[in-house]
């Protein structure tokens, strides 16, 4: 991001259409940042006003998957409540700037034998509703009860474009089966399907095989991650230590930039293309940055926050759980965060904390220690406290998400 300037903008100066002003989140005191970016201005909604929320339905799963953090968990497994359920969904009636939901999380949403109930609760809210799945359990009597529920998009993890793959990586799931699962969804044509794909060096070779194993399941979209190293032999397993470290695909101040055209992909210039995009300059394609966002919060950025399936209300994906993070031969124990429990408060009044505002603030800015290329300390071994000074919760330096490395769809 080059050029941030964070201004108040007064929506009476400006005039925007009024879907515009709904989704940057425009209010009486709402701040948004303007961003200069080559010559581009862009403006950034309020991060103060919700916009996207996760809900875990369950923390539990019918698979064993080797890239799943419950390989190395401790924590006890459980399932949300119909009343911290119903009790969210009246919460969430006091967020005007609302547009989605995603049921996901650690577990298998799936598997919550009320979360038909759960997606047809949250449409009735007019919102965007999307759900992320291992596939297992799609049906043909779920797969209409998704539709008629009112389900508008479904994220499929494949983690493998062939039966080798995807079975040694999701142990239990069967990829012919969670294909034609897929297949007889897209084919009715109520919900749309997306593809999850976790990148490890096990299964790098299947990336030019995705876009014909969309085409064939019908799934229009694939996000692509690489692999969260929740135990030592996950971060073997890792593609992106050079990136993190040297700011592969990311904007860099100091660097030179080089702007290229549109090239051929081809025997004489994938060498000259490697080693360009591999190097430490910074690269756009005609003033587009090839490029992820590097020191950045996604989730913050995005005004979204999380719900555990026991109620708490965590800020983002790193810190809904306990877990460990395996990096560079050390260990990073994070400890999870909530800014409240929806079973004790309302969603409103955690979400417009002065604890929770406070933290959101301070992501923004992003004024962390970059505990992701600086090396292991005893900073490191705990998401506690920074070399800079920073106190848990925002102890975000050493997060991957916050590194353009992990996403979630």
């Amino acid at each position: 991001m080059e050029n941030p300037q964070a201004k108040a903008v007064d929506a009476n100066s400006i005039a925007l259409p009024p879907e515009a002003a709904r989704r940057l989140g425009l209010a009486p005191g709402a701040k948004l940042d303007v961003v200069v970016r080559r010559g581009r201005v862009e403006i950034l909604p309020d991060i103060h006003s919700l916009a996207r929320v996760y809900i875990e339905p369950t923390s539990r799963c019918n698979l064993a998957c080797r890239t799943c953090v419950q390989r190395g968990w401790g924590e006890p497994l459980g399932d949300m409540g119909r009343e911290v359920f119903d009790k969210l969904l009246a919460g969430l009636r006091a967020f005007p700037h609302l547009e989605s939901a995603m049921l996901g999380g650690f577990g298998e949403p799936a598997a919550h034998p009320d979360i038909l109930r759960m997606i047809a609760g949250l449409k009735g809210l007019g919102l965007g509703v999307e759900m992320v799945t291992n596939g297992t359990l799609l049906d043909e009597k779920f797969s209409a009860g998704l539709a008629g529920a009112g389900l508008d998009r479904l994220w499929v993890s494949f983690d493998g474009a062939d039966t080798g793959n995807y079975e040694h990586i999701r142990e239990g799931g069967k990829f012919k089966a969670v294909l034609e699962n897929v297949k007889r969804l897209t084919a009715a044509g109520r919900v749309k399907v997306g593809m999850a794909f976790v990148v490890t060096k096990a299964n790098v070779a299947d990336l030019p095989k995705l876009g014909d194993l969309a085409r064939a399941a019908g799934v229009d979209r694939v996000s692509v991650s690489n692999v969260i190293p929740y135990t030592a032999e996950m971060e073997k397993q890792m593609l992106c230590g050079l990136a993190i470290s040297l700011g592969t695909f990311s904007t860099v101040e100091g660097r030179v930039n080089i702007d290229l055209p549109r090239l051929d992909i081809s025997v004489e210039t994938r060498e000259a293309l490697l080693k360009t995009l591999g190097g430490s300059e910074n690269i756009s394609l005609m003033g587009n940055a090839l490029a992820a966002a590097k020191d950045e919060c996604r989730f913050v950025r995005e005004r979204c926050a999380f719900i555990r399936w026991d109620g708490k209300v965590a800020p983002c994906m790193a810190l809904l759980h306990d877990h460990q993070i395996h990096f560079r031969g050390g260990v990073r124990n994070n400890k999870a965060h909530a800014f409240g429990d929806i079973a004790a408060q309302g969603l409103a009044e955690i979400w417009n904390s002065a604890g929770y505002a406070d933290f959101r603030n301070k992501v923004v800015k992003f004024d962390f220690s970059p505990c992701q290329v600086c090396g292991v300390c005893h900073y490191a071994e705990t998401n506690a406290e920074d070399c800079g000074g920073n106190l848990h919760p925002a102890a975000c330096g050493g997060c991957l998400w916050g590194q353009g490395v992990i996403q979630c769809p």
